[in-house]
């Protein structure tokens, strides 16, 4: 798909054009995503809220779903990291013994 490529979608009740090179269906999860946790910020919290405190409240949950994930990665690659500096130093090894 080129860079022209329109994606319509709807968040909290707002409807958007999209102009984008992404896939339409990847667009869609995305937003689908994105109006998941307005729900959730919405059923979360007592009484009617601002549509701007709900999106600053759910942007503040997507954020921290990022973050978390991006430090699991960060875990997982230091540990594939200690792992692969070990497997080099026994292969070292085996190699200067022989």
């Amino acid at each position: 798909m080129g860079a022209d490529n329109i994606v319509r979608i709807n968040i909290g009740g707002q409807e958007y054009s999209l102009r984008t090179s992404a896939d339409e269906k990847y667009i869609k999860n995305v937003a689908q995503y994105v109006n998941d946790r307005i729900k959730e910020v919405e059923n979360s919290v007592a009484g009617n809220q601002s549509q701007l405190r709900t999106v600053v409240l759910s942007a503040m949950n997507i954020t921290d779903d990022l973050f978390a994930e991006k430090n699991r990665n960060e875990k997982f690659a230091n540990r594939f990291e200690t792992k692969l500096k070990a497997i080099r130093e026994y292969i070292s090894d085996k190699i200067k013994s022989n």
